[in-house]
């Protein structure tokens, strides 16, 4: 159960976090991140398509030192329209409001109205003051409408209404509005329409639910065909002057010729998807690209990119639960990598604008989630895991002998320290054993051992051949015969991949004699009465439970007052300081030979002392235990 619902517990906390997100998302809170998103998209997809018929007429610095500072009388602007009617531009268009009548020269007035009637496919600005209504939809309250001489001889007039969004960037435009029961268009959609010879109506553009136009800006402003206002000017003085002009004017003929102001300090700069500084001339500029280049900007539906956020919600449920950390946070850069590379992908090939920020919000927001999520169920888990491990470990304790026998004429001390795991969050099983038991006529066996492994199967393998040992060893005589039962009864059971290092020592007080038998384990120390230290390492068998039919031999020899026997685990042998080095067994000799005189139980506990003191400042790699016998 705890499994399913860890499992499900992912794919529940996915499903929450995007039908979450995706209710905010439909209502709209995301959309300036995605507005971001957009920007991210120009810039990953680099330059569009620029029609090269578009040309940009621009009143610009060096105009403005030449001709004087703005704003100019009309009769410049006369002029111009004068020069570049000798080239037949196709279409012309204003983008500057010649609204009231100009005070100083008042016939500059006509003499526009004059040359604009000879330009005739020539189009001025008009201007609309806007109001939200309750709706947050835009409302014309009042329009500024150009000259009624330069209407009535131009082919008509469009507003240049620049809107921000709540960045400060434009990133789409109105193609229509509303005003006094008649509808305006903008300038753009007019130009456009004039130069494909269509009417505005039938441009067929795509808009967003309340009329806007998505601009699609192909380029920075500074890749369109730009020309000075003066540049035209002297270029046309050079040709009346029979010179070679620094500009073809025939570059002029059957174009779509745009007119407005960027000389530095002009209030009329933008922020934009593509740059921080965009003139309002290049905006419209950008306008009329995307119309007659059809690049037109298609945002997928909201109802789609939410069904998008429940499949990607759902994945991360699914996937990461069954995955480690690293599978998990991999799929997560995987899928966050897909995801943006699609988007890309669209943008680029189809002009399509899939939801890119709210997913990677979501994505970002479930992944954190589930991951919080398995991190506690791990926590609830192990927390679990630690007290059964507790309760088991003072079961295996209690398995060990409680109190050692009595018996005269010898004395016995035990030492035995379980290792923790790493982290010290719990005890690890205690894979170690021993036993000292009363054999037949008052003969005492003691037995040592290491079970191979760790965890559930060591402790259980670690019960079971303490109980199969003690019911073999009372009907033995000697140390082999046990060892040769034991493993007889192991390798028959067949506990595949498991072992065990015994060291079995019989001592018969009768004869004062002791004898051992070794099944893998580590040397006997005998610390003898004058001082000699000795490490039995003869006649070592191999470990218990591995080769069926094993032999094990038994060594014997007389013992006097004074004598001491150690038998201990590799946890003591291969103690290591901070430099790795091992405490060994020639430590473990100079230090129980040191310690002669102490009794038995103080014998251990020094040992272990000294093991402890050896490796200081390093974690305790394995169980310690020590087992003395002293012959009295």
């Amino acid at each position: 159960m705890k499994i399913d619902f860890r499992k499900k517990s992912g794919l529940y906390i996915g499903l929450i976090c995007s039908l979450a997100i995706g209710l905010v998302y439909l209502l709209g809170f995301f959309e300036l991140a995605e507005y971001q998103a957009l920007d991210f998209l120009f810039k990953a997809r680099g330059e569009g398509r620029i029609n090269p018929n578009i040309v940009i007429i621009e009143i610009d610095d060096r105009s403005l030192e030449e001709f004087g500072r703005w704003p100019w009388t009309r009769g410049y602007h006369a002029a111009l329209l004068d020069i570049i009617d000798d080239y037949d531009p196709k279409v012309v268009v204003f983008d500057i409001l010649f609204s009231e009548p100009q005070l100083e020269h008042p016939e500059e007035d006509k003499l526009l109205a004059y040359q604009s009637k000879k330009i005739e496919n020539i189009f001025y600005a008009a201007f609309f003051d806007l109001k939200e209504d309750r709706l947050r939809r835009l409302r014309p309250i009042k329009v500024t409408l150009p000259l009624p001489e330069l209407i009535e001889s131009s082919k008509g007039a469009g507003f240049v209404n620049i809107l921000v969004e709540p960045d400060g960037k434009v990133r789409k435009l109105p193609l229509f509005l509303e005003y006094s029961g008649k509808t305006y268009a903008s300038l753009d959609a007019l130009a456009a329409a004039s130069y494909l010879d269509r009417d505005v109506a039938g441009l067929n553009i795509p808009t967003d639910k309340d009329g806007m136009m998505w601009l699609n800006y192909a380029a920075g402003f500074e890749k369109f065909k730009r020309f000075s206002f003066s540049d035209i000017v002297s270029s046309f003085d050079q040709i009346k002057k029979g010179e070679n002009p620094k500009l073809d004017l025939n570059m002029l003929r059957d174009k779509l010729i745009l007119i407005g102001l960027t000389a530095t300090g002009a209030e009329d700069f933008w922020s934009t998807s593509v740059s921080p500084l965009y003139p309002g001339i290049g905006i419209r500029a950008a306008s009329v690209n995307t119309i007659l280049q059809r690049d037109f900007l298609r945002r997928i539906g909201r109802f789609a990119n939410f069904i998008i956020l429940l499949l990607l919600g759902v994945s991360l449920g699914v996937v990461v639960p069954k995955r480690n950390p690293f599978g998990g946070l991999l799929f997560f850069v995987i899928l966050a990598g897909g995801l943006i590379l699609l988007a890309v992908t669209l943008f680029n090939l189809f002009n399509l604008w899939m939801a890119l920020a709210t997913p990677l919000i979501l994505m970002s927001v479930s992944y954190l989630s589930i991951t919080l999520n398995q991190f506690v169920i791990a926590r609830f888990e192990k927390g679990l895991i630690e007290q059964e491990l507790k309760i088991a470990s003072r079961i295996q304790i209690s398995i060990l002998p409680q109190s050692l026998p009595q018996i005269a004429g010898i004395e016995i001390g035990v030492k035995c320290v379980p290792a923790k795991q790493v982290g010290g969050d719990f005890y690890d099983f205690i894979k170690f054993l021993y036993d000292v038991v009363k054999l037949k006529e008052n003969r005492l066996g003691i037995v040592i051992g290491d079970v191979s492994g760790k965890g559930v199967p060591a402790a259980l393998f670690m019960a079971k051949v303490m109980a199969d040992f003690r019911g073999l060893s009372h009907d033995c005589n000697e140390p082999s015969e046990a060892m040769t039962a034991i493993n007889d009864r192991l390798t028959e059971e067949g506990v595949s991949g498991m072992f065990v290092t015994l060291q079995y020592l019989i001592y018969e007080p009768k004869e004062r004699t002791v004898k051992y038998s070794n099944a893998g384990h580590n040397p006997l120390v005998w610390i003898k009465n004058n001082g000699e230290a000795i490490l039995l390492t003869q006649d070592v068998g191999s470990p218990i439970g591995i080769i069926p039919g094993s032999e094990f031999k038994t060594d014997g020899f007389p013992v006097s007052s004074g004598d001491i026997f150690i038998m201990y685990t590799d946890g003591i042998s291969e103690a290591r300081d901070i430099k790795q080095k091992e405490f060994g067994e020639n430590r473990i000799l100079e230090t129980a030979k040191a310690n002669r005189s102490l009794s038995a139980q103080e014998l251990a506990e020094k040992l272990v002392a000294e093991v402890v003191k050896f490796s200081k400042n390093m974690p305790q790699h394995d169980d310690m235990t020590i087992i003395s016998l002293k012959i009295a």
